[in-house]
């Protein structure tokens, strides 16, 4: 009787402990499953097939002008170990130099950044063109700023940690430095536009020639003017059959006495120091009106020379300043840059050419974020050094979690966010950006919402105050408040074509509503549009997470959110 009592006590047991490991299983499923789903839906992929456009990369070994679409300024590339690096300087927007990487200077992808926030003074210009070098087995970055004087970075790895910035001349008033080192003659030169004089016709730049230390940390002398012109800036120093070369961008006036073209123009000479033959490489492009010059002199695998160069900004260049490859070719030691269709001996861009080096598929700079990574994503820039207290990507994992900033001037509060996230606008052709982000963190007062941002700004999001969470929509600084919503989960659009554009939201991300109304937005200065998020309230509280981030852009594009 024991015995089966025993027995039977033991099945009971057992199918008990089995029934409750099964319901543990269940419910560790079932959190696992709520895990994953509040974690992220999305993750971005490589794709197989990269999505291509107007521009850049066509698929085919050809390639249309821009390759890069987008405000990169102030470019300047070196290669190493067959890879192209290209910087390209950001002002005060931080991290404050932006380093891309690409095998055929076709494609490009942001690997990195450099100066990661601007503390050398109050209201100084921040990063601006500089010059990148392999020297010694290091990387060295130069830039100025033009309230402060010339810095050096440096770095072993250039996707690795930079050196925090080191002021090794202290001068304002000084532009676009370009470093240069003779290795046959173990000497080092740097030159810089080293004085601006302002007159009521026309600002006259002097560039100057400095002795580097060949640490490349230090100016040995105090440099010797080697040419003067209107905004005669921007150099770049090369050798090449026994004679130096010096690039540099000027203005032209036209009949009228009116600033008309910047050109690209050289200078040629035996000595560095001189004297000097001057010749015009390049003027305004016949398509858009806009002026070609400010760039990089590259010597490729196969003995082919290419210019990469910008276009200056015009009344209708809302991208900034895009990057535009060009073939050269050499007649009488002279560079002909592009091609010369009336026939002057004057260079102008190309808009459609062969890739010069094929078998690397298409990439592109990043846009896409499912912030599943431990840093953000190379695409981003913070306007103005951040509170990095106001921000994570840790404290839930797969989510950017952007807490609550003050604005300094609350009469313009979303204007004067300090940690607006920004990306650039790519190209004038459609943009469509979309976003998930929960808002369960919300505290009173708070909004949150995308932006678009150049000369003035559009914004539109969610503004939760007296207790209820409404759609909103602001354009310099004039708001309407919408709809009441219910969900803790929102999703924000915005749909731009060209410079006109219109924001949407959703509580389910299919059924879209509109917000607002159509705006227009220009540049600011030589920057283009940007895009991105912001979080803010007077009193610093609440937070939102946001889960993805989607651009999509009339370009080529190499990774997608799937």
């Amino acid at each position: 009787m024991w015995d089966i009592h025993y027995a039977w006590t033991e099945n009971l047991i057992t199918k008990v402990k089995t029934q409750t490991a099964m319901i543990i299983r269940y419910f560790l499923f079932l959190i696992a499953m709520t895990v994953i789903a509040c974690t992220s839906d999305k993750t971005v992929k490589t794709l197989e097939f990269p999505v291509l456009g107007t521009w850049g990369d066509q698929g085919d070994g050809t390639y249309k002008n821009p390759v890069l679409n987008s405000n990169y300024p102030d470019s300047d590339v070196e290669e190493y170990n067959g890879k192209y690096y290209m910087i390209s300087s950001k002002g005060r927007y931080i991290k404050g130099m932006t380093i891309l990487e690409s095998e055929d200077l076709v494609n490009w992808t942001i690997i990195n950044g450099i100066v990661d926030s601007v503390d050398w003074g109050e209201n100084v210009r921040g990063v601006w063109a500089g010059d990148l070098v392999r020297h010694e087995g290091k990387w060295l970055c130069y830039f100025i700023d033009i309230d402060k004087g010339l810095f050096v970075c440096e770095s072993d790895n250039i996707k690795g940690k930079w050196s925090h910035p080191r002021l090794i001349f202290e001068k304002s008033n000084m532009t676009d430095p370009a470093v240069f080192f003779d290795y046959e003659r173990k000497e080092a030169y740097l030159t810089c536009n080293y004085e601006i004089v302002r007159n009521p016709e026309a600002m006259i730049f002097h560039n100057y020639l400095f002795k580097l230390s060949w640490d490349g940390q230090k100016l040995l002398d105090k440099g010797k003017e080697i040419y003067v012109g209107e905004g005669a800036e921007a150099a770049k120093i090369y050798f090449y059959n026994d004679y130096y070369y010096i690039f540099l961008s000027e203005w032209t006036r036209n009949k009228k006495g009116k600033r008309d073209d910047r050109l690209q123009i050289v200078l040629r000479g035996k000595s560095i120091y001189g004297p000097y033959e001057k010749k015009i490489l390049m003027e305004r492009d016949a398509v858009t009106g806009r002026s070609s010059c400010q760039g990089s002199l590259l010597q490729i695998p196969d003995g082919s020379w290419w210019y990469l160069h910008q276009l200056v900004q015009n009344a209708d260049s809302y991208e900034g300043r895009p990057q535009m490859l060009i073939p050269v070719k050499w007649e009488s030691d002279w560079p002909v840059l592009g091609f010369d269709p009336d026939g002057n001996g004057i260079g102008n861009t190309v808009w459609e050419y062969k890739k010069p080096i094929t078998g690397s598929g298409v990439k592109a700079p990043q846009s896409d974020d499912d912030f599943n990574s431990q840093q953000l994503g190379y695409q981003w820039l913070w306007d103005g050094n951040p509170d990095n207290t106001k921000w994570s990507l840790t404290d839930r994992k797969g989510f950017l979690r952007m807490y609550a900033s003050i604005p300094t001037n609350t009469q313009t509060p979303i204007a004067s966010v300090p940690n607006k996230l920004l990306q650039r606008k790519m190209g004038k052709g459609k943009d469509v950006v979309i976003t998930k982000i929960d808002l369960s963190g919300m505290a009173e007062g708070q909004q949150v919402g995308l932006i678009h941002s150049g000369k003035g700004y559009a914004s539109a999001g969610i503004y939760l105050r007296n207790g209820e969470k409404n759609v909103y929509w602001n354009f310099n600084n004039k708001q309407t408040i919408g709809e009441k919503i219910k969900s803790q989960t929102i999703w924000l659009k915005s749909v731009f074509n060209g410079q006109k554009g219109y924001f949407e939201y959703s509580e389910d991300g299919e059924r879209f509503k509109s917000i607002g109304k159509e705006i227009v937005l220009e540049r600011e200065g030589f920057d283009g549009i940007f895009i991105g998020m912001y979080s803010i309230n007077l009193s610093g509280y609440g937070y939102v997470d946001v889960d993805w981030f989607s651009y999509d852009y009339d370009g080529p594009k190499s990774e997608k959110l799937e």
